[in-house]
């Protein structure tokens, strides 16, 4: 028996995973990527996605161009009209959760995955563990959305291009296969650093889970007024007292147990 797997069995759901073009974080600042380097961006999400080893992953294109090159690299893929949202869709939220409800809710009507993760096709700093790391988050019943964290750079702790996040950790919750992480429950988001009431701040990292009900629920309800202010839809969910945890990580954190090991540690604890 893996002791570190049956100490904690959060890798046993069974999550749908969406690799989503123009999800909506990029800073619109910077210029938009071109169509090619957009399609390049999918392929290389959804291989480190699929590489993880954990859930089925959709990818979910705006073209036919995307749709095409990424069935040809072995992914089954949806297509979304993005007129259906209009131009400001989601609120301007950056998490895209409605846009990630449309897609599932028509893919997985029946609700046979019991978690969905949404993963941006334009994130270069996405690690194959990044999805092992953020199930963990779900391992209590009780959380209804999980999303990560990493550290703040020097330059990032005063941009207010980046969201960042509060976080009250959990020294009872570790994430037994990477070396460093840690498991809390968000408290408060902003871009502005001064708005914090403490400097132990963190940058959120925009992949976000969702057990089904809360998902359902969180696309029910109006923006928060400060959601408009953030740029996230968790500012919605955190003002409706939805528990959001998060777990920790970096860009070059030690795996200890691989995803082909949680799958032999599954297949005894079942067997």
């Amino acid at each position: 028996m893996y002791y570190k797997f049956e100490k904690n069995r959060s890798m046993i759901f069974n999550p749908l995973i969406i690799v989503a073009s123009e999800l909506g974080i990029r800073d619109l600042s910077s210029e938009p990527p071109k169509p090619k380097e957009q399609v390049k961006a999918m392929v290389t999400a959804f291989r480190k996605v699929n590489d993880s080893g954990i859930g089925s992953v959709i990818v979910d294109g705006v073209s036919d161009e995307q749709v095409t090159e990424l069935e040809g690299n072995g992914a089954y893929t949806v297509k979304t009209d993005m007129s259906e949202f209009g131009k400001d869709h989601n609120y301007r939220s950056k998490s895209g959760a409605e846009r990630i409800a449309a897609t599932v809710n028509k893919f997985d009507r029946y609700y046979t995955h019991d978690i969905v993760v949404a993963v941006p096709d334009d994130m270069p700093e996405l690690k194959p563990y990044y999805m092992q790391a953020l199930m963990y988050a779900l391992s209590d019943s009780d959380v209804g959305i999980a999303t990560m964290v990493s550290p703040l750079t020097d330059e990032e702790r005063y941009d207010n291009e980046v969201v960042k996040a509060r976080v009250d950790w959990n020294s009872d919750r570790i994430v037994y296969p990477l070396e460093g992480s840690k498991v809390g429950t968000l408290k408060d988001i902003r871009r502005n650093i001064d708005d914090f009431d403490t400097d132990d701040v963190y940058k959120l990292v925009p992949i976000h889970a969702w057990r089904r009900g809360p998902l359902d629920k969180l696309i029910e309800l109006p923006p928060s007024d400060r959601e408009f202010e953030e740029g996230t839809d968790l500012v919605r969910a955190l003002d409706a007292g939805m528990r959001i945890d998060v777990t920790f990580v970096t860009d070059n954190m030690k795996v200890l147990i691989t995803p082909e090991e949680l799958d032999e540690a599954a297949y005894e604890i079942e067997g």
